[in-house]
């Protein structure tokens, strides 16, 4: 079998005159730079899961910003821009979402409205942007085509393997391609948001927002206010309700 250990961190434990114990100089070890104020952290009782980091509306640069200790879901600014934390992808790159849409995208033109987000982006959140495919092999599929869980919260496909090229648009970084602003695929956002809730935008108000897989020929698929998939919509559909959700690879 496997083993799981745990340690519980009681506050009361770190009082004010006991830190500077936990501080002190060892000549066989170094503290880690972060130790001191997660000591204080704890004796606060304010530690979260974006301990270490700065809060969601602190706009800070990015070597403010420790993307390493970052919990999937944790909403931060960067540069002037919202943005979500998705996920740790190994070897130093972090997946990040604008947390709100670009209203007026359109499925169709939605990649106009990445690329000239992101040539506004500051200088300094460019250089860390990773490369992503040109072009991605997004295949397509039909609402027709799919069956749903029976969870309503959860609301994903359970037969997009019937559809390979759909189930396998999976974003990776891409050394042949170009640093760049993306749109999550179908597959992207089953394997990274866990039920309808978490695809949710709720700041500053609710939004609908585009996928780049295409569904019937004239159709595209979206996530709605809901969080539900949504691909019954023509691509030339939309407004101030909602629009494109870029996505980014940045390495830290």
């Amino acid at each position: 079998g496997e083993y799981y250990y745990g340690i519980h961190v009681d506050g009361q434990l770190i009082s004010p005159d006991r830190i500077n114990d936990f501080l002190a100089a060892d000549p066989d070890y170094t503290h880690h730079d972060d130790l001191s104020d997660f000591l204080t952290a704890v004796q606060n009782g304010s530690i979260d899961n974006n301990w270490g980091n700065p809060g969601p509306d602190d706009n800070v640069q990015p070597d403010q910003i420790n993307f390493s200790i970052m919990a999937p879901g944790t909403i931060f600014t960067m540069a002037g821009e919202q943005y979500r934390y998705l996920e740790n992808m190994g070897n130093g790159n972090h997946m990040i979402i604008r947390e709100d849409a670009i209203r007026h995208a359109r499925f169709h033109n939605q990649d106009t409205f990445n690329n000239t987000w992101y040539g506004n982006l500051d200088p300094a959140v460019q250089a860390m942007v990773q490369p992503v495919a040109d072009h991605f092999d997004t295949g397509s599929v039909a609402l027709e085509g799919l069956t749903w869980s029976d969870n309503s919260a959860v609301n994903i496909p359970t037969n997009l393997h019937e559809f390979p090229a759909v189930d396998e648009d999976i974003t990776q970084v891409d050394p042949s391609g170009t640093p760049r602003a993306f749109s999550l695929s179908m597959a992207d956002v089953i394997r990274i948001f866990a039920d309808r809730g978490s695809r949710t935008i709720s700041v500053p108000r609710t939004a609908f927002w585009m996928l780049r897989t295409p569904a019937a020929p004239g159709n595209g698929w979206l996530i709605s206010m809901g969080g539900w998939f949504t691909g019954d919509l023509a691509d030339t559909w939309g407004g101030s309700a909602g629009g494109t959700r870029p996505a980014l690879i940045v390495r830290q």
